[in-house]
């Protein structure tokens, strides 16, 4: 049966502006968008009154590490730790309320916010309030932890420890470690950790809950993506066993870390789960000093960052991908390493050039230089960017690499006036995945607490239309799906969102206070604020 749904403002996104009053859906697509007489006629008397509300095609997120979210609803919530002595007593409280010998788990801080001591914990700062439990607590990035002297026992590490990877383990000049551990070296001590969900139903039901909180903010849509580095798992199984169950919300376009292991290409599944790519981390971040940078950082004359690969090791990487039909999709930082992913693209192309963009995401790419931009805009790639990093690293980027290198900090701006195709994602559970957060972000360049006023480098401000392409049509675009989503057109799946404001006419420091109304999935309500 078909339903019309009337006395909207729809933006199809089509092309900037282009809106409609109605809409037909019949089963899980688009049947007709124009007039409200002729969706009435359509719709034989089945009508919806959307009430004025503003609709969109439902939004997509290109970067989430899905399953780590799921997981990390069950951790000790540090996001609200506001400063360093917060942050312990959040921990103590929750030591207090723990069986002693437990491990505990917390994620979500950012030291560099706080308002009395912008520096990481020490062990024993984690040992004076939590002396009876093996504790590591995560940075939001996800790429710095610190563990209590209990936990880096379990983890076997102490004095003369090394690390599989140097530089992940912090030591002091004596040889005592710090707690501080960086990416593989955390990753190892969390694999001892007893897992709560480790059963597949376990696994379906936190995931299932997590997409339900995505269609909230007005997701339809999600690029979950592994990094086992890390411990950010991503498993099939789980998305594809919620889809055949009928109780997946959300669609996923899924990264791996890894090539699978038979001659699979990108695109296989349905419209529901798909294999996606091979994700790649050239570097690290910017919050811990890892993002490979071309000159030093500016607080720590000491180190340029780490690097995961040599040249001739990514070279061979992404060529392999490449070579496979794989579309290859590479976590990028710092300039150096947005050099070296761009130095692995040329030469990948050297002896089979396409010209498709999407055999190839850079992703992240926060630190640029002019040569970088200069050499990509002449490269068919997609810039797949995280719009939040801009708001929640506003206050610090500049500590890092200074005044005249943040020109090039998040300078989307000089992307698009390049002719790039950018999406956009959250990197969540780094970051908020709330759509209406990142256009804010992006549109103003200023914190969530509306700092710098004006904007931090306005200059690389982008335009609300601008924004929304990169969570619809561009987001479509980029997993070969342009032809089925990330627009509102007949014969496309019926993925709408309503808001509770005009996105296209609401002040930009204002967007980030949009609220969602409901949220469709193949025209079928999957939520409802009321």
């Amino acid at each position: 049966m078909a339903t019309a749904y009337v006395n909207g403002t729809v933006y199809t996104m089509k092309a900037e502006g282009d809106r409609c009053s109605a809409f037909v859906v019949e089963g899980d697509k688009f049947l007709y968008c124009g007039t409200e007489e002729e969706a009435r006629r359509l719709a034989g008397g089945n009508v919806v009154d959307l009430h004025g509300a503003t609709v969109l095609p439902g939004m997509i997120d290109t970067h989430q590490h899905l399953f780590a979210y799921a997981r990390d609803r069950l951790k000790l919530n540090l996001k609200k730790a506001e400063s360093f002595e917060q942050l312990l007593e959040l921990i103590r409280r929750r030591a207090e309320e723990t069986p002693d010998g437990q491990w505990i788990l917390g994620t979500g801080f950012d030291h560099e916010k706080f308002t009395d001591r912008k520096v990481l914990p020490t062990r024993e700062d984690l040992d004076r309030v939590c002396p009876n439990n093996p504790l590591m607590i995560t940075r939001y990035c996800l790429h710095v932890n610190v563990a209590n002297s209990l936990a880096l026992k379990a983890g076997g590490i102490g004095p003369g420890f090394r690390p599989k990877v140097a530089g992940t383990v912090e030591f002091r000049p004596d040889g005592q470690p710090t707690g501080t551990l960086r990416d593989a070296a955390a990753a190892d001590v969390m694999a001892l950790i007893p897992d709560p969900l480790s059963t597949q139903e376990g696994r379906k039901d936190a995931v299932e809950a997590a997409c339900r909180e995505l269609n909230s903010h007005g997701l339809t849509g999600v690029h979950a993506i592994q990094g086992l580095h890390c411990n950010l798992p991503e498993f099939t199984d789980v998305y594809q066993d919620l889809s055949d169950e009928g109780r997946l919300t959300a669609r996923v376009f899924l990264g791996f870390d890894r090539l699978p292991g038979c001659s699979i290409r990108t695109g296989l599944g349905d419209d529901m789960v798909k294999y996606g790519f091979y994700k790649l981390y050239v570097d690290g971040n910017m919050g811990g000093r890892t993002a490979l940078l071309t000159q030093p950082y500016e607080d720590d004359s000491s180190t340029c960052g780490i690097p995961n690969y040599t040249q001739e090791e990514l070279d061979a990487q992404v060529k392999l991908a490449y070579d496979l039909h794989i579309q290859v999709g590479a976590h990028v930082i710092g300039d150096k390493a947005a050099e070296m992913l761009t130095t692995a693209i040329e030469r990948a192309r050297a002896d089979r050039p396409n010209a498709d963009p999407r055999c190839f995401r850079m992703i992240h790419m926060s630190l640029l230089n002019q040569d970088v931009v200069d050499r990509i805009a002449k490269l068919p790639v997609v810039v797949d960017i995280q719009p939040m990093f801009v708001s929640t690293n506003v206050h610090w980027s500049e500590t890092r690499v200074g005044h005249e290198r943040s020109k090039y900090h998040y300078c989307w701006r000089k992307l698009l006036d390049n002719g790039m195709i950018l999406t956009a994602g959250s990197d969540s559970p780094c970051e908020s995945y709330a759509p209406m957060d990142g256009v804010y972000a992006i549109t103003t360049r200023q914190g969530m607490d509306g700092w710098p006023a004006g904007g931090w480098f306005p200059e690389e401000r982008v335009t609300v239309y601008e924004a929304v392409s990169m969570y619809t049509r561009n987001a479509a675009f980029v997993s070969y799906e342009e032809d089925i989503k990330g627009t509102i057109e007949p014969g496309k799946l019926a993925d709408f969102v309503l808001l509770d404001a005009d996105v296209f006419h609401t002040d930009p420091e204002k967007i980030k206070d949009i609220g969602i109304k409901k949220t469709y999935l193949g025209g079928q309500l999957v939520y409802s604020r009321a």
